[in-house]
């Protein structure tokens, strides 16, 4: 097997980061499901817990976002290779803003309705709920939240925040030190030693809580903003990507030996657990990454079809699953029969919805769709690089 893509899949019409970032969203909505059903706080709670779902959950929990950030990273790089930085950053604005605001008024309102509703803390109909949300007071003391669109908000972030820098690289002795961090980078295992910025993040500013509220999340928010700006430097340096392709096996085995190490949760003393936990992510990442690289060079056209789908799946997804969640929790099915009905359902509904988005002009706008063009282009020339 070929260890490297083809010419032509270069740059942003990449399938394997097309298949990665589909198969991360499709673990963020088994994910979401599953906390209706373990015992950890959110927004709509079924009584019948499943509390084997923890463990996996708590392993996807650490994965798959950064998977996605880090693909957002690499979309960036991908994106500014053909484009000015004005016209990138009206491009981030329009798919990455745009969404945020249309999500904050009409997607997100209905998951902290119905989350009153079930708890007992508000009683009526959704016109009498709504208005609160231009009270502007942030959730949880009133109704206005980006919720799971946080990260849309800091890729906007991240993406405004990385100009200067983006603009440095492009100067003559950005180009040399980015052909000096290739370098290095691309020898032995190098790469994976950028594991230990995100460990020393986590260890000093390990007090503070994962909020996704911004102005009190800076652990959070410096911990996603490294694995974008990995992400983005990975996409700078395309030899480093080759030598990890010709690394994937070794880069599988120590994954899967540091994954056996740090199973366990909480193991180990601090700062040893955090260490091992950020080393596991970073490892994890680049060893799909390499994968991904060396065995998917196809874009098929449901993989097209899928890509073009994921932004607004992602957006709606979470929504669909309260608002399911909320109306059949008292079904009188087992907790397996009720997670697989609400996997199931939300699935299939938040899927066709993503279907009648793609098809209305003005939808196609409010979730960062490109217009469709005119003539009949390819999908992979429409799709956003950012999609997450």
């Amino acid at each position: 097997m070929s260890t490297t893509a083809p010419p032509h899949l270069t740059d942003e019409h990449r399938p394997d980061l097309d298949w990665l970032r589909v198969v991360a969203i499709l673990l963020l909505h088994l994910f979401h499901t599953g906390m209706m059903f373990n015992t950890w706080d959110w927004h709509v709670k079924s009584a019948q817990a499943l509390p084997w779902l923890e463990p996996p959950m708590e392993v996807l929990h650490h994965l798959r976002m950064p998977l996605l950030m880090c693909i957002s990273g690499l979309g960036t790089a991908f994106a500014l290779r053909r484009r000015s930085l004005g016209t990138f950053a009206g491009d981030r604005a329009k798919r990455l803003l745009g969404p945020l605001v249309f999500g904050m008024f009409v997607v997100v309102p209905p998951q902290i309705y119905l989350e009153r509703l079930q708890r007992g803390t508000f009683q009526g109909s959704y016109a009498d709920f709504y208005p609160s949300v231009f009270g502007f007071v942030p959730y949880p003391a009133g109704s206005f939240s980006w919720h799971h669109l946080w990260f849309v908000a800091y890729l906007f972030i991240y993406c405004l925040l990385a100009l200067p820098l983006f603009a440095a690289l492009r100067t003559a002795s950005g180009q040399v030190w980015l052909q000096r961090a290739e370098a290095w980078l691309s020898r032995g295992w190098n790469v994976v030693w950028l594991f230990l910025p995100l460990a020393l993040n986590e260890v000093l500013l390990r007090r503070f809580p994962q909020t996704h509220a911004l102005l009190d999340d800076p652990r959070a928010f410096i911990h996603f903003g490294l694995f974008f700006i990995g992400g983005h430097l990975l996409g700078r340096c395309p030899r480093v990507m080759e030598h990890l392709v010709a690394r994937r096996k070794a880069l599988l085995g120590a994954c899967g030996l540091l994954f056996a190490v740090m199973v366990p949760p909480n193991e180990y003393a601090f700062p040893l657990e955090t260490l091992g936990r950020t080393a596991l992510q970073w490892l994890f990442i680049l060893t799909a990454l390499a994968w991904a690289r060396a065995c998917i060079h196809v874009r098929r056209p449901w993989l097209r079809h899928a890509r073009e789908r994921a932004y607004p799946f992602y957006i709606l997804h979470q929504t669909v699953i309260v608002v399911v969640g909320f109306a059949v929790v008292d079904w009188p099915v087992g907790p397996w029969g009720l997670f697989l009905a609400v996997l199931t359902l939300t699935f299939g509904l938040t899927w066709g919805l993503c279907e009648g988005v793609a098809r209305v002009p003005w939808l196609r706008a409010c979730f960062g769709m490109p217009a469709r063009s005119k003539r009949a282009a390819p999908i992979h020339a429409a799709a956003p690089v950012h999609t997450a």
